[in-house]
């Protein structure tokens, strides 16, 4: 079993993953997978983001400095279309490649993608699993754990579909209301089902 895991913004994608994981699924999620395309020195996004913005979005190693290249990005919605469309690609090619490893090996992976809709990459799964919060828990979380403003909160909610949507889209729901011990609950009732051992 392939599963897609998306949701929005704060919603507790990465704890829904750990559970996946504690279940003996081999797990990713597309933001470490994009560090790791960001972070190869004088790689193919470091070229093109340097090509279009100058090396001053790169480290003095060649990778890509993702702070001065965020800076450049979220002001201007013409270089943000840029950037997806130059990352979309490359996370597309490292994803297919995870995914053919699951497929070979016979194991069961779960991969995280916030954007997993709005990239187009619905169909690289066997099923898509939506996380949903409660908005005011999903602001709360965002504001005291990574420390964002609303203003930061309602910019990058802007830019995705709503969770609501994602939630109607999705094959699963998986609500992440009532903390960790309830999640991993849900998650273990999930991997049953997708097990077909559900009674």
């Amino acid at each position: 079993m392939i599963l897609g895991v998306t949701g929005a913004f704060g919603c507790g994608k990465s704890a829904v993953l750990a559970a996946f994981a504690a279940h003996g699924w081999r797990t990713a999620d597309a933001d470490h997978l994009c560090h790791e395309l960001y972070a190869e020195p004088e790689g193919p996004l470091a070229r093109q983001f340097a090509a279009r913005w100058g090396r001053e979005v790169l480290t003095p190693e060649g990778a890509v400095d993702r702070r001065r290249l965020g800076a450049i990005v979220f002001a201007d919605r013409t270089e943000l279309e840029f950037l997806t469309g130059t990352l979309y690609p490359e996370l597309s090619r490292k994803l297919d490649g995870l995914i053919a490893d699951c497929r070979r090996a016979g194991e069961d992976g779960a991969f995280e993608l916030p954007l997993l809709y709005e990239a187009g990459y619905g169909d690289k799964f066997d099923r898509v699993a939506a996380v949903w919060a409660a908005p005011e828990i999903r602001h709360a979380r965002l504001r005291e754990q990574r420390k964002f403003s609303e203003d930061e909160i309602r910019l990058r909610e802007a830019r995705q579909l709503p969770a609501d949507a994602k939630l109607e889209r999705a094959d699963f729901g998986v609500i992440n209301n009532d903390g960790l011990a309830e999640l991993e609950l849900q998650i273990g009732r999930l991997v049953r089902l997708l097990n077909g051992s559900v009674r």
